[in-house]
């Protein structure tokens, strides 16, 4: 089960992103290429703590340790996309795998339910949406998203909009921190846990 991040901890720079699944043929004649897409994209994201206090250094490395390197995960909170305003409690209609869209359903009616940037999360997968997208008279929105469904979504889970979170673990097995006199510092890797 994955662990959830410590609220007091934030980080003071982040750098989030996406590893596609793709691969380039060049011919050896003319340089054309051919590109073909797998599936199989996923998040990645170092955070660096810039400053730690001794309390925060203490619990930074006591949940990095519960980790027990890559063998654990994490739900990471998207702290940057987090959202205050409700548009209802979302759930999936449907989502096809593979799909580079799904169907949302329990929005407000005949509202704007998402702009383009926004990051929801189903079952532990983050998606970032792709195009601004408003709920129909039913309260269903299609959402165009930036990877492709990885597995079919099961009817009815719930969606998370407000704080989107990826579930994650550590990209290698080792990790370290700069101790000083009064702070430290350290910068962690992780990508997406499936």
């Amino acid at each position: 089960m994955a662990l959830t991040w410590p609220a007091s901890l934030r980080p003071s720079e982040m750098t989030w992103g996406i590893v596609n699944n793709s691969r380039a043929f060049t011919s050896t004649l003319s340089n054309a290429q051919q590109i073909v897409g797998y599936p199989g994209a996923y998040w990645q994201c170092t955070l660096t703590f810039g400053v730690l206090t001794r309390e925060q250094e203490r619990q930074l490395t006591s949940f990095l340790g519960k980790l027990d390197g890559m063998m654990g995960t994490l739900n990471l909170p998207a702290f940057t996309r987090q959202r205050t305003n409700s548009v209802g409690a979302l759930s999936v209609v449907t989502g096809n795998a593979q799909a580079r869209s799904m169907v949302i359903g329990g929005a407000t009616a005949n509202a704007p339910a998402f702009s383009a940037g926004d990051y929801i999360t189903i079952a532990g997968e983050m998606f970032e949406v792709t195009d601004p997208a408003s709920a129909n008279a039913q309260g269903r929105v299609t959402v165009s998203v930036n990877k492709r469904i990885r597995k079919t979504l099961t009817a009815g889970t719930a969606v998370e909009y407000l704080n989107p979170y990826s579930e994650m673990r550590m990209t290698t097995d080792t990790w370290a921190m700069s101790i000083k006199p009064v702070i430290a510092n350290g910068s962690y890797q992780f990508r997406e846990a499936f």
